[in-house]
This record gives C-alpha cells, sequence and structure tokens, in this order.
C-alpha cells in the first residue's frame, strides 16, 4: 500500500481528503473502491501521526466508518445480504461526497468572481454628477411634456448621485396645491430663465415633496405661467409665461 503523504491543512475536512485522493489514485466516484478509498485515506492518517501532528476528530470518525464498512465487506455472505430500508454506507458516502463536491466547486466559482471584482475600478459619484453640470443660464424654453418626464426621472438620479446618504421613510401628506404657491411665490425671486434645481433647494431630504414640486410647475406650465426645455444633457430649464 503506497504512504501519502501531504499536510493537514490544505484540506477543509474528511470529505476534501477523500475527494482529493479519488482524484489522486485516478478512483471512480460513481463506482466507488471503498477498500482502496479506505486503504489511501488510512495510509494519509498514519503519515499525520508519524510527524507528530493532532488529527481532528471529524477525520478519525471517518476512519472509523470506512473502516466498519471495509470489515463487513470481508465478511462472508455479508456482500449478498439485501440492505433492507436503511441506506447503503457506500450510497451514502457518494452521495455526500459528490454533495459536498458541487459546493466546494460553487465557493471556487464565488470566490473567482470576488477577486475579479475587486480589481475593478468604478468612477467616483461626483464623476458621475459632473456629466450632468452645466454653468450656463440662458437656455431656450420650449420642448414636450415626454421630454421633461425622462429629464425628471434623470435629474432625480442625479440628486441621489450627488448627496448619497441613508434615508429613513414616513407617511407625510403633501398638498400639491400648497406647494404651487410657495412656488408662485419663489417666482418674483428668480431670474426670467432658471433650472428646475432651483426649485429643489428645500427637498434634499424629502422625495415626496420633489414630486409634489414637479407636479406644481407640470400645473404652473399648463396655465402658461411656466414654460419649458429640456437640453442636450436633460437639463431641465424653465422661463416665465405670460401669465402671472
Amino acid at each position: 500500500m503506497e504512504e501519502f503523504t501531504v499536510t493537514i491543512d490544505k484540506f477543509d475536512g474528511p470529505l476534501d481528503l477523500m475527494l482529493h485522493l479519488i482524484k489522486e489514485k485516478k478512483l471512480d466516484l460513481l463506482n466507488l473502491d471503498m477498500s482502496e478509498l479506505c486503504d489511501q485515506y488510512m495510509a494519509y492518517l498514519n503519515s499525520m501521526q508519524q510527524m507528530h501532528l493532532e488529527i481532528a476528530s471529524e477525520y478519525l470518525a471517518e476512519l472509523a466508518s470506512l473502516i466498519e464498512y471495509k470489515s463487513r465487506m470481508m465478511l462472508p455472505g455479508k456482500q449478498d445480504e439485501e440492505p433492507g430500508d436503511e441506506e447503503d454506507p457506500k450510497q451514502k458516502l457518494v452521495r455526500r461526497l459528490l454533495e459536498y463536491q458541487q459546493y466546494k466547486e460553487a465557493s471556487t466559482a464565488l470566490a473567482q468572481m470576488f477577486e475579479a471584482r475587486q480589481q475593478l475600478m468604478g468612477k467616483p459619484l461626483s464623476i458621475e454628477a459632473d456629466k450632468y453640470r452645466t454653468e450656463r443660464e440662458d437656455q431656450p424654453v420650449q420642448g414636450s411634456p415626454y421630454d421633461l418626464l425622462k429629464a425628471m426621472q434623470r435629474m432625480l438620479h442625479r440628486i441621489q448621485l450627488s448627496h448619497p446618504q441613508e434615508r429613513s421613510f414616513s407617511v407625510r401628506e403633501i398638498s400639491i396645491e400648497d406647494r404651487e404657491l410657495e412656488v408662485r411665490a419663489r417666482l418674483d425671486r428668480l431670474p426670467d430663465t432658471f433650472r428646475f434645481e432651483t426649485l429643489l433647494d428645500d427637498c434634499r431630504d424629502s422625495l415626496p415633496k420633489a414630486i409634489a414640486t414637479f407636479l406644481s410647475v407640470l400645473d404652473l406650465a399648463r396655465l402658461h405661467i411656466l414654460v419649458f426645455n429640456v437640453d442636450e444633457n436633460d437639463v431641465i430649464w424653465f422661463g416665465k409665461g405670460g401669465k402671472a
């Protein structure tokens, strides 16, 4: 019988060791030679004892099961007996080895994916938000409601990137009528052309309030109090209409 010598920390447990022995000795896992596996497993543990290394109890427990099975197979007539309702120890071990092999392969694949992800470099949020910044305040003010809706979605995304923070939500009723009155009151202090973000200075921590603001300016646009345009960077521009 060949002696098999490796270090104990190479394996994560007795099943890991068995899979290594099966691969090393080119055994057929689906038609496992339990006697050969038992001999190789015992040789490994003997080599550990000769190196005065501590052997975990789980390795010894599996060794006892292998020896018991091998002993039963060596007794006359035992191989021809009906197994009954109890699962055959050999089939049970093969099933455990197959399950462990699947988990090990999945774990290895996940570890490789994690390592690959660690090598990626993402752009800082500030760089992502900078794409949408503009200093111009003299944009034309005309556009379609469909463009306005798309730009609103992108603008909310920009706000999230520019001001990332943990949020807690609670039910809060916000009147669109009241918000519209607040927006009307601010129009006199704003230039003739202004960005929609200007109206959201007090909405940084309230998404419902930002949505109420959007709905209120839609109504003001319907009344021709405001006109709007969406530029190539999806920035929403508003201008004062003909009605006050």
